[in-house]
């Protein structure tokens, strides 16, 4: 399989509000060159980008937070998701604030946006980055992890360029419990299945939340909230929570910089956890693949 890079046709815009800060913010995707890469920058602070591939996400709460000198970027989980699963390759990012607006709650806006504006071929072979032997990040403690394998191998040692994801989730609450979600990712099943999962949060939790200065802009229209007696919103999924989590964890996967293949088996994490690959990643360049 020989994919080409691409980047978009047309600059796009989201507008909206971030789900932490309650603040307005304003995003402008720009097409670029081939092998320029996934690259956020705030007019403000000039010579303080993000290159995804090379920053390492902050320990944060309920987010995937960037950390430069001058300025942070918060929640960037969806739109990377939606990036990285479109098989869009070299995007500019310019915000002008500090958190990726939350939108509906969901990626499937950014989906829509790039298919809208549509995608450029560029004449440059797409890279793809597998590990070079099983890799394993577990808290026995937890019962979380997260197994990653090699892209399999034809007979002839051609590479699968497929990622397979298998998630399991423990919600320790009566309406949702126990779900599992596995899917080989491809455009379309991250169009359809996974992007117009919303994120979702606990009534009782959302004092304590707002406590810590987050959730501020939380609402019914960009949050699936479950009480100990119900939802409050009519969910898009019967197991909407579960394909949530599994796109969280495509957005944290994209922080390596390039598409991942291989086969990917989850159990209970979060951002905090997920960056463990991206760490591994980061300071193990070694045990890694780029095809």
């Amino acid at each position: 399989m020989l994919a080409m890079q691409t980047t978009l046709n047309k600059a796009i815009i989201f507008e909206g509000i971030g789900v932490h800060s309650g603040l307005s913010v304003r995003v402008v995707l720009k097409p670029a060159t081939a092998n320029f890469g996934i690259v956020f920058i705030n007019p403000k602070f000039p010579g303080e980008s993000f290159k995804i591939g090379s920053v390492i996400p902050e320990v944060a709460m309920q987010a995937t937070v960037l950390k430069q000198k001058s300025w942070i970027l918060s929640t960037v989980e969806h739109l990377l998701a939606a990036i990285s699963s479109v098989g869009l390759d070299n995007v500019l990012i310019e915000i002008d604030g500090f958190e990726v607006p939350i939108l509906d709650g969901s990626a499937l806006p950014f989906v829509q946006g790039f298919l809208a504006a549509g995608l450029k071929v560029l004449q440059a072979p797409r890279k793809y980055i597998t590990p070079k032997q099983d890799l394993r990040f577990e808290d026995a403690k937890t019962g979380r992890y997260i197994e990653i394998k090699p892209a399999k191998q034809s007979a002839v040692g051609v590479f699968v360029y497929e990622l397979e994801i298998d998630y399991i989730a423990d919600f320790n609450h009566n309406l949702i419990g126990n779900s599992n979600f596995k899917c080989t990712l491809t455009p379309d099943v991250f169009a359809n299945d996974i992007s117009p999962a919303r994120t979702f949060g606990f009534l009782e939790q959302l004092p304590q939340v707002r406590k810590h200065g987050l959730a501020k802009g939380t609402s019914l229209g960009n949050t699936v909230v479950l009480s100990n007696e119900g939802f409050l919103n009519e969910l898009r999924f019967e197991d909407e929570c579960v394909r949530h989590k599994v796109l969280d964890l495509i957005g944290d996967l994209a922080l390596v910089g390039l598409p991942l293949i291989g086969q990917v088996k989850a159990c209970k994490t979060g951002h905090n956890f997920n960056r463990e690959v991206v760490v591994h990643y980061i300071f193990n360049p070694d045990q890694w693949l780029i095809i």
